[in-house]
Parts: structure tokens; C-alpha cells; sequence
């Protein structure tokens, strides 16, 4: 077990803010707005060639410029449907930039740590919508630093954002800093490949098939709050 922590490296989407519920809401507004009714089913559809290009994208096979259309236009060819992917993307932005929602019971957890520790947020997303979920949310007065990796222009698990991160936060110890995120293959792959510890915050409730094992594992994120007061007693009780 790790000394006391200082630094809280947290994923945004699905770990703070519940990106899926928003994405879901705006999806079905934009087709509603065009007078196109779509099911659950599109949705799901949709979220799946989504995530696709993400993970693409995570492993530099696109670029964020293409994860915007071509998802897009993947989805467009499967429903046969003819529209224009920058214009349909456009109006997604606009309605998941102002639609944060908290994933349940991290607007606590978050205030609480807040008070305790230096929390940075690592994000592999777009500067444009992160931005203003941040601070329509109210996260923005809670962090002291938030890693996008459409701004510095390389995403987690790579060990340049995590370089970077780490630059911008002082170079703190390693042992003195934790990764919370929901994605095994960039959130804990990428803490792991860097040498610090890592808590997976299993938010569907999956099994763990891959090869990243994280420090901790939680299914709710108020299960974080006594794995952080364990370490800290322990590193107490040490020093005593």
C-alpha cells in the first residue's frame, strides 16, 4: 500500500460527470429538432461505433478532427440516413456542452476530497465541451488543473499525457499520486505504464478481462472515501 496520497488524478466522463446520460439526451434532441424519431436501439448503435472510434483514437489511429465526423457518418450509413455529419456534430456539442450531469453521488465525494487533496482532472475528450461541462457543473472551482488531451495533443495511456500532467502538477512523487478513472485500457493502463497507483472506478459493473490490474477497485465512487482514509492511517500508523 501506498504512502499518503496528495494528488487525485481523476477521469472526467463516467467517473465525475455521467457523459453516457448526456450524450443519450442529446442524441435523441438533435434527431427531434429534424423530425426523425429514433429508438433506444439507434442509440446503443450509435454509442457503440462511438466508443470504436475513441478507442482508435486512444491508440493514434485518428485524429479527434475524424472522431467528430466519422462517427457520424458511420452511423448515418447503417440507419440510411442522409445528413451532414459536421452539422449533426455541431448540434451535439451544443446540447452536451450544456447538459452536465453528475455521475450519483460524486458531487459529494468531489467536494469532500476537495478539502483534503489536490485533484487534477485527465480527460481524453474535446477542449470545447470539457470546458464548459466543467464549469457549468461547478468542477472548475473544486480542481486545481484539468489535462484535456485535445489541448496538449496526445491522449491516456500515453506517457507523454501523463508527462505532462505530472509537469503541470509540480512533479509530485509518484507514490503520492492516484489515478481514478472507469477505463481500463487508458485510465489504468496508462497509471500503470507510468508508475503510480490506480483505483478503477467499475461503473457498469464489468469483469476485468484485460491485463491492466489497478491498485483498487471500486463500484461506487463513496467507496473511494475509506480506501483514502485506510492509506492515510496506515502511512500514520507507520511513521508511529
Amino acid at each position: 500500500m501506498s504512502g499518503k496520497y496528495s494528488w487525485l488524478f481523476f477521469d472526467l466522463d463516467n467517473t465525475i460527470l455521467d457523459f453516457g446520460a448526456s450524450s443519450e439526451l442529446a442524441f435523441f434532441q438533435i434527431f427531434k429538432n429534424r423530425a426523425i424519431s429514433l429508438t433506444d436501439e439507434d442509440y446503443i448503435a450509435y454509442r457503440d461505433i462511438n466508443h470504436e472510434m475513441w478507442v482508435e483514437f486512444e491508440k493514434g489511429e485518428l485524429s479527434t478532427e475524424e472522431v467528430k465526423h466519422l462517427r457520424w457518418e458511420k452511423f448515418f450509413e447503417l440507419k440510411a440516413l442522409s445528413l451532414d455529419a459536421q452539422e449533426i456534430n455541431a448540434a451535439y456539442f451544443d446540447h452536451i456542452k450544456v447538459n452536465p450531469l453528475w455521475v450519483p453521488g460524486a458531487e459529494e465525494v468531489i467536494h469532500e476530497l476537495s478539502k483534503s487533496y489536490n485533484l487534477c482532472i485527465i480527460t481524453n475528450g474535446l477542449s470545447e465541451v470539457q470546458e464548459s461541462r466543467l464549469a457549468l457543473s461547478g468542477l472548475s472551482n473544486l480542481i486545481q488543473h484539468i489535462v484535456i488531451s485535445d489541448t496538449i495533443g496526445v491522449a491516456k495511456p500515453s506517457e507523454a499525457f501523463f508527462e505532462f500532467a505530472f509537469k503541470l502538477t509540480g512533479m509530485p512523487m509518484k507514490e503520492e499520486v492516484l489515478v481514478i478513472g472507469d477505463t481500463l485500457t487508458s485510465d489504468i493502463r496508462g497509471g500503470i505504464d507510468y508508475g503510480v497507483d490506480t483505483c478503477w472506478y467499475n461503473y457498469y459493473g464489468a469483469d476485468n478481462t484485460t491485463q491492466y490490474h489497478p491498485t483498487y477497485a471500486i463500484t461506487k465512487l463513496s467507496e473511494l472515501m475509506p480506501i483514502l482514509n485506510e492509506v492515510t492511517a496506515s502511512c500514520i500508523n507507520h511513521k508511529d
